[in-house]
């Protein structure tokens, strides 16, 4: 099929930016309703952000890596479950990409406005090996978005003789059902629900591999030529999450300096006035910022290495996910400084600088940037050890 029309990531900045009033007045909404609000799925439809990493063949614009990161901070500043489901839905379309041919046809050959979730949590998993694939059924959790997406990814682990091959299973909306399970403190809007597989049949080139999308040529990258399609997933996956903290942080900011200027303490003094104030709003404000110039600051090498078809070692690697981590750290941090400064005004439901900080602290949870992991996966390479997770 013929191109979609071009996107550049600076109109798709500009357009991402001019909804966070829209998006941070419907957060509350969003958060009672735990899913991203139908209106959103459509804007952010409309507005071309799950095309950013979907093949050219079907349409999409196969923009450079690090444009979701870019997005989600913009996004975040209004609402970062939201930010979370456009950042997680788009990187899913680069991720089906480097599947077989066949499936990504299955998907997008009748409907390429169609989406993809994932989820990376199996549960109680049964599989049997067949002719020309495999029988799977089970359950898996914090599939983010997943109501809104026309077909998941699963990851799971296939028995292979004497060994086992982990990967990814594509699975269209009709094999699975989705659980409303997602009830949480942070992201609470993201509609991470539970994918359950009564029975289902997942042919051979509907799977994909994990060691094969380590870097280099994938199965799709015999059909899709971009770059996109043999980064090194796991290496490089986490700015895919790390944007919404960002985003929250920086929103958060904002937030705490709008409302310093203008209330005083109980002696009637202006907080804006106060050296304690200014003292923390200057290092969280420092901290969101070297937060973010740490994340982008490898994304251009990313790309150039990509587009030359070399791939980073592995102290490079390592690298990317320390700084990822510390990135999520630094915003925890931020937002741990600023909000003594709303007293009990935060501890009431639907503040947003308290959204903020259970937001950015959700975000730092996950695998993929808590910092005792990354940590320890930087600091094994430094010393000499293998990496501890093979995947990388």
């Amino acid at each position: 099929m013929q191109n979609a029309p071009a996107a550049t990531a600076g109109d798709l900045a500009a357009t991402a930016r001019a909804m966070v009033p829209t998006l941070r007045a419907r957060a509350e909404e969003t958060e009672k309703l735990r899913r991203i609000p139908d209106e959103t799925d459509r804007e952010f439809r409309a507005a071309g952000f799950y095309r950013i990493f979907q093949p050219a063949r079907f349409g999409g614009y196969e923009l450079d890596y690090g444009v979701q990161t870019r997005l989600a901070d913009e996004i975040g500043r209004g609402c970062a479950s939201s930010a979370w489901v456009m950042s997680i839905t788009a990187i899913h379309s680069m991720m089906l990409g480097m599947f077989p041919a066949e499936a990504q046809d299955a998907l997008w050959g009748d409907n390429p406005d169609a989406t993809v979730a994932t989820s990376f949590l199996p549960r109680k998993v049964e599989i049997e090996p067949g002719k020309g694939g495999f029988r799977v059924k089970g359950r898996w959790g914090f599939s983010s978005g997943v109501d809104h997406t026309q077909a998941v990814l699963l990851m799971l682990t296939v028995p292979d003789g004497q060994s086992r091959r982990a990967g990814f299973a594509f699975l269209p909306k009709s094999e699975y059902e989705v659980e409303d399970t997602w009830y949480a403190a942070g992201l609470a809007g993201t509609g991470s629900n539970d994918v359950v597989v009564a029975d289902a049949f997942v042919p051979e080139a509907h799977f994909l591999p994990a060691m094969e999308t380590r870097g280099g040529p994938t199965p799709g990258s015999a059909v899709n030529s971009g770059h996109l399609f043999r980064l090194p997933l796991f290496a490089v996956f986490p700015y895919n999450l790390v944007g919404p903290a960002l985003g929250a942080a920086q929103g958060a900011m904002e937030a705490v300096i709008a409302e310093m200027t203008q209330r005083s303490s109980v002696a009637h003094q202006k907080l804006a006035e106060q050296q304690s104030v200014q003292m923390r709003i200057a290092e969280a404000s420092a901290e969101v910022d070297a937060a973010r110039a740490l994340i982008m600051r490898h994304l251009e090498q990313i790309n150039e290495m990509g587009r030359a078809g070399q791939s980073p070692d592995m102290a490079l690697r390592t690298l990317y996910r320390r700084d990822l981590g510390f990135a999520a750290k630094l915003c925890v941090s931020a937002l741990e400084r600023v909000f003594p400064l709303i007293g009990g005004q935060g501890l009431v439901p639907g503040h947003p600088i308290q959204r903020a900080w259970r937001d950015v602290h959700a975000v730092a949870q996950h695998l993929g940037l808590t910092w005792d992991i990354q940590a320890s996966l930087f600091g094994a390479v430094a010393l000499g050890q293998p990496s501890p997770d093979p995947r990388l």
